[in-house]
């Protein structure tokens, strides 16, 4: 009320005083009017009828924005918002992520009673299947008839429908228990079913000394020792049984942790563990000498690759790479020498270099047969071809002037040809010319031979003499390699080669051919 002020106190007998003092009035409510509210609705929006303070302040934690307030009645949901601290301040320095504490290995047990009428059971009329039971889709199940483990393959499970279907129908009064595995929790849970055969004691079953096993046998829960039911072998993965078993026996092997205790999976926050900044000191860290392997050394091994290693011996080392070194001390005084990849080489070769006299000259320098060191050596000629080996015998061809061989040193030329006759008609006995060679050899080495009807023997004939062998010709084709082949030197004078029909009966049409290699000179 400090801005409102009587303008003539104690001075309202004229009408014009008090209509000064009403109008100054006016003018400070008017004054006190917000958003188009007097001051007794303001007043009215903040408090109720007894005083209490009702204000319209809403908070809210945006995730965008952060934590915001605002004040009043709005008709839209995002305005009128001030931001009071932004996400970022409400997050705070980062932390340390401690993990996950496992639940226990079996869970969510529940005993479905088959036609029970006992308090708290769950009915189920005789030959029910179907039982309910709530898990999920990792959720591995264990199952119990009459307190039988029930093999894997004898019933089924639904994390959809929440159910589980037995294989064979339920007698009355059967008791059916079921467990849950929380396998995601990394319980290191593991089950193997396996059918016994004839006479088996031993199963192979894959496991170390650190793990709980439970073994079933037909579903009944077995004891452990040499006197009992079973022995393991870790270091074999094996599990004996003191007695053999039946076809068909059914034996389980269940991989359990001990959850007696829970494991908490992360980084230690307490002060025995950590220091002032949240890390763990190296000394509390459980390192023992050459237990971190190479790989896990971020880019040692890479590192490690492109360095060479040093050997100090006074023997070769037998298992060197390239660019390793080697100081050999059984020389005085001790040598260093490198691996080229096939031989250890001196690093100062200028050193190693043998003294050479004039009985050296015309020698070259190389490493020896061993590798080892260096050597003066005489040129090695004997895989060259003297040059008075050219153009002679059992030498090598020249060439001319041209840079061509000449044509008298050429090679024989081999062709294959087949000179063919043929005659149509009655045919009698005679001789009969095929083809005249001339300026070649020709060597017959094959002939066929052919007749429409009646039969006949024929032979080569060579400049008139008959040579090789008699062959005989009927209607059936005759191909006959000869038994020794027939050569013709026509390279001076020309030779007529033929053959001659003889013994011949009722012989029709005929026709020859002579299989042959061409030698050109």
């Amino acid at each position: 009320m400090a801005r409102l002020k009587v303008l003539y106190p104690g001075n309202h007998t004229s009408s014009g005083n008090i209509g000064a003092d009403v109008e100054n009035i006016v003018r400070y409510l008017n004054a006190t009017e917000l958003g188009d509210n007097t001051l007794a609705e303001l007043v009215k929006i903040l408090f109720d009828s007894t005083g209490k303070l009702v204000a319209p302040v809403e908070l809210r934690n945006d995730s965008i924005n952060g934590l915001q307030y605002r004040v009043g009645t709005y008709t839209e949901a995002e305005q009128g918002w001030t931001t009071l601290a932004s996400v970022a301040d409400l997050r705070g320095v980062s932390g340390s992520d401690v993990g996950t504490i496992g639940s226990p290995l079996f869970s969510g047990r529940v005993d479905h009673v088959v036609n029970a009428t006992v308090s708290g059971a769950i009915p189920y009329p005789t030959g029910t299947t179907v039982f309910s039971f709530i898990h999920e889709a990792q959720d591995a199940i264990v199952l119990y008839v009459n307190g039988t483990l029930q093999a894997e393959a004898t019933f089924t499970s639904s994390n959809t429908a929440n159910t589980v279907t037995l294989g064979s129908a339920t007698a009355a009064d059967d008791i059916v228990t079921i467990y849950k595995v929380q396998s995601a929790n990394d319980s290191g849970y593991t089950r193997s079913d396996i059918a016994a055969a004839a006479a088996q004691a031993v199963f192979p079953f894959s496991h170390t000394a650190n793990q709980s096993v439970l073994v079933y046998r037909n579903g009944v829960l077995q004891r452990q020792g040499g006197t009992n039911d079973y022995t393991q072998q870790p270091t074999n993965s094996t599990i004996t049984f003191t007695s053999a078993m039946s076809v068909g026996d059914i034996v389980t092997f269940i991989i359990i942790e001990d959850t007696s205790q829970v494991r908490v999976s992360g980084l230690m926050t307490e002060d025995k563990f950590t220091n002032a900044d949240g890390l763990i000191p190296y000394t509390n860290i459980a390192v023992t000498d050459n237990q971190i392997p190479q790989s896990k050394v971020d880019g040692i091994s890479t590192l490690l690759a492109n360095r060479g290693r040093v050997y100090v011996s006074a023997s070769q080392p037998s298992s060197a790479n390239a660019g390793d070194m080697w100081v050999d001390t059984a020389a005085s005084p001790n040598v260093l020498k490198f691996y080229n990849g096939t031989g250890w080489l001196l690093t100062s070769p200028d050193t190693g270099i043998p003294a050479f006299s004039t009985s050296n000259a015309l020698q070259f320098l190389r490493i020896n047969s061993t590798g080892g060191g260096l050597e003066f050596s005489d040129v090695d000629q004997t895989a060259l071809v003297p040059k008075t080996y050219m153009g002679a015998a059992d030498g090598v061809a020249g060439l001319d002037s041209t840079g061509k061989l000449p044509v008298a040193q050429l090679p024989d030329t081999f062709a294959t040809r087949s000179y063919f006759f043929q005659q149509t008609g009655s045919v009698a006995n005679g001789v009969k010319k095929v083809t005249r060679a001339f300026k070649q050899n020709v060597r017959i080495d094959a002939v066929a031979a052919k007749s429409t009807s009646g039969t006949c023997n024929i032979q080569l004939r060579v400049n008139g003499t008959n040579a090789g062998d008699v062959i005989p010709v009927s209607s059936t084709l005759t191909e006959q390699n000869l038994s020794a082949s027939i050569a013709v030197d026509a390279t001076t004078a020309s030779r007529e080669i033929g053959f001659e029909i003889t013994s011949q009966s009722s012989l029709t049409d005929i026709e020859v051919t002579l299989a042959c290699v061409i030698t050109n000179v």
